[in-house]
């Protein structure tokens, strides 16, 4: 990476971002685009992330990109439209609604037990005993209850979706949501890359896009890849990758624009029917959230949001926010961690994430900045 380059982008951001602060009358004059860009260039800078792509989708259609950064070794390659992501858990609301999708098919009972995978029972008992808190048990950072995993109750698919193999009330179980493909294969179903790719992926149109490393089907997604880094001591560190595959719980390598095309199809009622988007706008949620659908649920300023994050230790991380009012969705994506804000497993919190707040402020409150007449 240009280190000159770098820095001449981290100031010319940290610039914009003072004249905001000290001069309300030209942040007025500004359009929230642009605020967005100055935003994000600075996190970037400030951050150390090689390789950082955002997309805004707004009445079903690219509104604006922004990509900043290399997503090469050497900095020769400037991040673009192409760029791809391990977009880690953020891969669950694509899952989850090509398993609805396939089951609205005919292909696929959302009442089968999560136990027709063979190995449930034993690495659910295995897990109990570990400190792993959505396994175990405790608290979260706001001392909220993390209920332990109930390894007797006969959770089904239906209730994996919505991460109930806790209890009642969701906690969110990412070990547990990954072993949804086996429950499928054990209980006769077809492939999860398989239906993936057929009842989302193509009828989207998320091109260029793998479904874990081993797609055949995903040759250009791994050759436009922003690899992982991590910043050890104030210096990027290049990180080595797993060969771990595609799960219902993570796996997808995609750009932000291959999510933007989900985004549209999903909100148009493509993939899956519009009332099942519209239930999960409309039902009632208590003061922590909820979890429906491979989707977090949270409320803010009379608005319901649906969001999901994504966090790949020390190597990626990943925003996905939707606000259905206001028909805007946001995704971004980056190759580091810096994405992650430590959320709650227990409570659905994306107004906590810097990112989400911002772009939440600048286009969807109440109180937004607006042009001056």
């Amino acid at each position: 990476m240009d280190g000159r380059q770098t820095a001449t982008r981290g100031r010319r951001a940290l610039s914009l971002i003072g004249a905001l602060l000290l001069a309300p009358a030209a942040a007025l004059a500004q359009e929230p685009e642009e605020q967005f860009d100055a935003f994000l260039e600075e996190f970037r800078s400030e951050h150390m992330i090689p390789s950082l792509s955002a997309v805004i989708v707004r009445d079903g259609e690219v509104a604006w990109e922004g990509y900043y950064g290399y997503y090469d070794d050497e900095g020769e390659r400037p991040t673009n439209a192409d760029t791809t992501y391990k977009i880690a858990s953020t891969t669950k609301p694509i899952s989850a609604t090509a398993i609805l999708a396939e089951h609205l098919a005919g292909g696929l009972d959302l009442d089968l037990p999560m136990r027709s995978d063979e190995g449930w029972q034993e690495l659910c008992d295995y897990f109990a005993t570990t400190p792993i808190p959505f396994m175990k048990g405790g608290t979260d950072r706001l001392g909220n209850t993390i209920a332990p995993v109930d390894c007797k109750k006969m959770t089904t698919l239906a209730e994996m979706l919505d991460m109930r193999a806790n209890g009642e009330t969701f906690v969110y179980n990412p070990i547990l949501f990954a072993r949804i493909d086996r429950a499928i294969e054990g209980a006769g179903g077809r492939s999860l890359r398989a239906i993936v790719r057929e009842r989302v992926a193509d009828p989207a149109g998320m091109h260029d896009s793998a479904l874990g490393w081993h797609d055949p089907k995903g040759g250009a997604a791994l050759r436009n890849f922003a690899f992982a880094y991590h910043v050890v001591d104030g210096r990027v560190q290049k990180q080595p990758l797993s060969d771990d595959d595609f799960r219902a719980a993570a796996g997808i390598i995609a750009s932000p624009r291959a999510l933007a095309a989900f985004d549209i199809a999903f909100d148009a009622g493509t993939l899956i029917p519009p009332s099942y988007r519209q239930e999960l706008v409309e039902r009632e949620i208590g003061p922590l959230g909820d979890y429906r659908l491979g989707w977090f649920l949270e409320d803010w300023e009379g608005k319901r949001l649906l969001w999901h994050s994504g966090w790949d230790e020390q190597k990626g991380s990943a925003l996905y926010l939707k606000v259905p009012k206001k028909n805007l969705t946001l995704i971004v994506l980056a190759n580091t961690e810096a994405i992650w804000w430590h959320n709650s497993l227990v409570k659905a919190e994306v107004v906590e994430s810097i990112i989400a707040r911002t772009f939440l402020d600048i286009f969807a409150s109440d109180a937004a900045l607006k042009k001056p007449a």
